[in-house]
């Protein structure tokens, strides 16, 4: 078992060579911070502010590096054809911002289309242009002006096409990638294709650092937009993650969405349980982790999640392979739980039992289910994630989870 564990290191899938995403990365997204969700408002301010929370939280110094701004910070084309950012919300302008943001150790990310225009056009009363016509001069412009972060959607013109135009689609998102390894001046961005996996599918890797599995998510538990939904996207559908590119379930909504413009309030719309299901399950899927809430406002619960030193730790470790679901793990229940299983490069193996259920559940699983070498008689050092609690265990072990909840935990022999 362990010269097949160690070959199956030795293989570790690779993805976008591009000098970026060698790790996956954590930061803070504009989309849900300063109102609902798809209101999208952002300018100066607020991402001086974000980087000042960033610092003054912890935050920065385990790993939040990111500032990425969604459909809020763009203006029209000047004569050039050149994109310009928003004189009102941002009278520095790109560069210097970037600069600035470079000069404390964070990153700035930003946001484009690859049609003719973006999905929102964050509140203001004209459609703002997508990339459609300009891949290569808007890769050189994201490259002059210091960018680390591209997210790249799918609006304007090009969804007149869908579904019949997915061939179009994986040309369009090839056609911009080549754009960014060839930028003038050359610099490593991590883009990322927030469509692209419709049309590459398992090829995305090959061509963007961050790729969808699925629809966008929303601070819900089910529905389309999901957490639960997200989950189990990744689960069946999803390209596992590997360093140079990582699967992006979206943004963490931890603590819930701004309530109005400017406002630094949280309208939560899940349970606390919940908010600990995501950000478990993005950790162990190795997706991005970009909260999308106002960290301005720290509460209780959002520094109990964000400032998880294990599983951050855990995240950030590409040396194996992401979880994997285990089929029946749950003491053969598969309906209403979930177990899901990586192996770490100790030998050690993190498990995470999900309850699916709408009331609380006593949930089991067999030790021999996770690893087959772990038989009857042998005993087992339980710590947990969350509760930084440790119980040795022999054969299985029950565990008593919240309504959607999850315990997280990490395996290993006991010496």
């Amino acid at each position: 078992m362990i010269e097949i564990f160690l070959a199956a290191v030795a293989g570790l899938l690779q993805g976008l060579d591009n000098g970026a995403g060698r790790i996956p990365p954590m930061g803070w997204s504009s989309w849900c911070s300063a109102g609902r969700c798809g209101l999208d408002y952002c300018d100066s301010k607020i991402v001086l502010e974000a980087a000042d929370a960033l610092e003054s939280t912890g935050m920065a110094q385990l790993g939040y590096s990111f500032i990425v701004l969604d459909d809020c910070w763009a203006d029209k084309r000047d004569a050039s054809g050149e994109l310009t950012a928003s004189k009102e919300r941002f009278p520095m302008g790109m560069q210097s911002l970037a600069a600035t943001l470079h000069s404390r150790g964070l990153k700035l990310g930003l946001y484009t289309s690859a049609g003719n225009a973006t999905c929102n056009s964050g509140g203001r009363p004209y459609k703002i242009p997508g990339s459609e016509g300009h891949y290569q001069q808007d890769a050189d412009t994201f490259a002059r002006w210091g960018i680390d972060f591209v997210k790249i959607d799918w609006c304007g013109d090009v969804k007149k096409i869908w579904p019949d135009g997915l061939p179009v689609m994986k040309k369009r998102y090839i056609e911009f990638s080549h754009a960014f390894n060839k930028s003038s001046p050359l610099r490593p961005i991590f883009i990322d294709g927030v469509a692209a996996f419709l049309g590459l599918r398992d090829e995305t890797p090959e061509y963007y650092n961050g790729w969808r599995s699925f629809s966008d998510h929303h601070d819900i538990w089910s529905g389309e937009a999901g957490t639960i939904t997200a989950i189990e996207a990744q689960a069946s559908i999803g390209v596992p993650g590997r360093p140079g590119g990582w699967p992006d379930m979206d943004v963490l909504t931890t603590g819930g969405q701004g309530c109005a413009p400017n406002s630094t309030l949280h309208c939560p719309g899940q349970t606390n349980a919940e908010y600990i299901t995501e950000f478990t399950m993005w950790a162990l899927f190795q997706s991005p982790l970009m909260v999308a809430t106002d960290i301005r406002n720290m509460t209780p619960i959002m520094s109990k999640i964000l400032l998880n030193k294990d599983l951050i730790s855990i995240h950030q470790d590409t040396r194996t392979p992401p979880a994997e679901h285990i089929f029946e793990g749950c003491d053969g229940d598969d309906q209403t739980c979930r177990l899901y299983k990586r192996r770490m490069y100790d030998g050690s193996f993190v498990v995470a039992i999900l309850n699916m259920d709408d009331a609380p559940k006593t949930r089991k699983f067999k030790f021999s289910t996770v690893n087959r070498d772990w038989g009857s008689g042998v005993s087992i050092e339980a710590y947990n994630l969350w509760d930084k609690a440790t119980k040795v265990y022999q054969d299985d072990m029950a565990v008593d989870i919240e309504t959607h909840g999850i315990v997280a935990l990490r395996l290993a022999i006991k010496k």
